[in-house]
């Protein structure tokens, strides 16, 4: 974990490799969210906005169909979205969801895929789609506490910016 400016994340950010997971931590109204969409627009990528906190397990893995034989989850549009073109999938307000849909993130954040397409294997992020997840960090909030084996599947900021950093 690292503490940053906004501005020196703004410069190592393009510096990671795509595969990379980055976890935002902060205090709420810094401009957590600001930052990532400044990011996605340096990476030339459209923002796909998930907030945990108002996901269920479904909203993760999507509705289930059959073929008579066997079950397949359908994936919800905001995953096909990035699976099928660059994005910069951003998963905000990651430390306020459900156990189910944090579980289902081990998947996305470390291995870039999730469930089953319809050969059976896992269906991958584009290989342009840079996962990035932002939290509010302190015992003031009331979120779950992150899980160790989570958090190390991520690059983390702490991110503290400059008064003129927030104005601007």
């Amino acid at each position: 974990m690292t503490t940053m400016q906004v501005r020196t994340f703004l410069k190592v950010a393009p510096l990671l490799p795509r595969e990379t997971s980055v976890l935002l931590r902060g205090a709420h109204g810094i401009g957590k969210s600001q930052v990532v969409r400044q990011i996605a627009k340096g990476f030339g990528l459209q923002v796909t906005d998930r907030r945990l906190s108002q996901m269920s397990e479904g909203d993760m893995i999507g509705l289930p169909s059959t073929d008579g034989e066997v079950t397949r989850f359908n994936p919800p549009s905001w995953y096909k979205e990035a699976c099928n073109s660059p994005r910069c999938l951003f998963l905000d307000e990651l430390n306020r969801g459900l156990i189910g849909v944090l579980n289902g993130m081990f998947q996305i954040i470390l291995d870039r895929e999730l469930g089953n397409g319809p050969d059976g294997k896992p269906r991958k992020l584009h290989p342009g789609t840079r996962v990035v997840a932002a939290v509010n960090a302190g015992s003031e909030y009331t979120v779950n506490e992150m899980d160790p084996a989570l958090l190390d599947r991520f690059w983390t900021v702490d991110l503290k910016p400059t008064v003129q950093e927030w104005l601007s």
